[in-house]
Parts: C-alpha cells; structure tokens; sequence
C-alpha cells in the first residue's frame, strides 16, 4: 500500500501550535481548521495551571458544542474538567465580563437579552422624537412631519449603533464622514483601474447605457474587453457617493447625528425599565470592563473615570 501524500502545508500546520506565537489561520472549507484550532487548544491546556486560563470564541453556539466536543475527545480526563473549558460564543464571552465587573460595565444585574430588540429601539426613538429639539424639528421638517418614518429611520439606526458608538461614543462628524465617502471612490476607482487603466466617471458614462448594460455604438471598451466584472466596476463608479455632502443635504444629516446620542441615551433607560437589553449593549459593556481591566470594580475606582453625560427624567 502506498504512503499516504504529505500535507503541503504541514510545517505551517505544526508552527501554529506553538503556545508563545500567535497565528491567523485562513483556508477554504474542509480544509481542517477547526481540527489545528482544536489540537491548539489541547496544547495550550498543558501549558496553564487552569484550565479557565484558555478561551476560544466562535460565532455560533453550533461551533461552540463541535468544538468542545472535540476537545474532549482528546483530553485524557473529560470528565474532571469538561465544565471548566472555556469554548464559547462572541455573545456569551461578552456576558461573562460584564458579569465580572458590573459596575464598570454599567450592568449591575445581569438583565435579560433579547434577539430582537426592534421595540426597544422603536420606543427610545420615539420618545427621542418627541422631545421636539431643535434638531428633531429640522428631521420632521424635512420628513413631512411624519413622526413614525423618523422613529422608524432612528430606530434603524440604534440597531447598528455599536458601528457609530465605536471610537468615542459620539456620532460622527461632518468632516469624517466625507473622509469615508472620498475613501469609498478611491476603493471603487482603484478597483475598476486595476481592470482597465482609463476608468473614471467619465469612461464608464461612454461604456454603460442609463441602464448599466454596455453600449452597443462608439464604445470605448473594445468588445472582447467587455466582460461582467468591467461592467460591474464601472456601474459601482456612476453610483458611487459624491465627494461631500450639500448644505441642504447635511442640514438633514447632521440632525440626525445631534439625535443619535440623546436616542442611544434613552435606550439604556428603556433597557433599565425593562430589565432587559441586546447583544450590541452587552458587547459594549465587555469593551468597558476591558477597558479597566485590574481596577476594582467599585464606584469610589470610577471617579478617575467619569461615565459620560446621560440624559435625566
């Protein structure tokens, strides 16, 4: 019977189970590795006293159970220490530090979490939308005065807040949001260029009818250069963002951002009236605790570290 073929990447494969290095693992499906994370794992066993001391977060409770299931295949000793292993999602990882340090996280309790918090959101921007500032007239101005379609918009908005509370827990401003609309052309540009030299608005409006098919007379792009992913970066670039914003378009926009903080403030007072809160509030909680990692976690600690504005009632 013949040798089984050597691994291409075997020595790849046994560099990243050493303990003192870190790795990034990428590789199609299949291709095994949740098995080398697995094998990784064991190792990094053998070198703690605890076994808590070792964490792997996946995405999926799914992930999570094939995993352990695994691991435990390999362990001389499951049974002692199978309820010890740390294996768990992003989202439960996140619970666990805000369970650690309530205070600094700003959970006290641990509340419940819901999947869907589309009510809790609708009712902090509703009542953001109610208080009738400066800024929510401007909104509802420019809305026809339609207060459901401008709760509904911040709502929206409160889903997707951990993407725009990231950095200082203040919307963004004017100035850099249109750094990320230049930086967006330049994506979209560079991507067309790298497939044919002469791309630019310009190109792509003598290349594509209104529709975005290819024009059939006094094409630029010989005929045999006209394949579907041309086409498609030349359509990204006539729908790509303008460069800045109007003044009346950021008079709009830039209401909204005044209202973003003030309906994130009355989330959390929804999520304190119902006990309850969802996994973007928990993750942020994780990233606070993380944040004062080896503090005690007692209110006296926090006076170095004032908790931002909130809105009172």
């Amino acid at each position: 019977m013949a040798d089984p073929q050597p691994i291409a990447d075997a020595a790849a494969r046994e560099a990243a189970l050493d303990p003192r290095r870190s790795f990034i693992v990428q590789a199609p499906a299949g291709s095994g590795k949740t098995e080398l994370l697995v094998q990784r794992y064991v190792r990094l066993l053998g070198t703690v006293e605890k076994p808590e001391e070792v964490v792997a977060i996946t995405f999926t409770i799914k992930a999570a159970a094939e995993m352990r299931s695994r691991v435990l295949s390999q362990l001389e000793n499951p049974g002692d220490i199978g309820h010890r292993l740390r294996i768990q999602t992003i989202d439960a990882f996140c619970a666990s530090l805000t369970r650690q340090m309530p205070v600094v996280s700003g959970f006290g309790a641990q509340p419940g979490i819901v999947e869907d918090a589309h009510d809790h959101y609708h009712d902090a921007a509703l009542r953001t939308v109610n208080e009738l500032t400066p800024a929510a007239a401007r909104l509802l101005l420019h809305l026809d005065n339609n207060i459901e379609v401008a709760a509904n918009l911040i709502a929206t908005m409160l889903a997707k807040r951990d993407q725009w509370l990231r950095k200082t827990g203040l919307a963004p401003t004017r100035a850099q949001l249109e750094l990320a609309l230049r930086s967006e052309r330049a994506r979209i540009l560079a991507r067309a260029r790298a497939l044919h030299p002469k791309a630019s608005p310009d190109f792509a409006a003598a290349a594509l009818t209104d529709k975005c098919t290819w024009r059939v007379r006094a094409n630029p792009v010989p005929l045999a250069q006209q394949t579907e992913p041309l086409r498609a970066a030349l359509e990204a670039i006539l729908r790509m963002p303008d460069e800045r914003y109007t003044d009346d378009q950021w008079e709009v926009l830039g209401a909204i951002l005044e209202l973003l903080p003030r309906a994130a403030a009355h989330l959390k007072l929804v999520f304190a009236e119902r006990g309850e809160t969802d996994f973007t509030e928990v993750a942020q909680g994780a990233v606070a605790r993380a944040r004062h990692a080896g503090e005690p976690d007692r209110p006296a600690a926090r006076a170095r570290h004032p908790p931002p504005p909130c809105l009172s009632r």
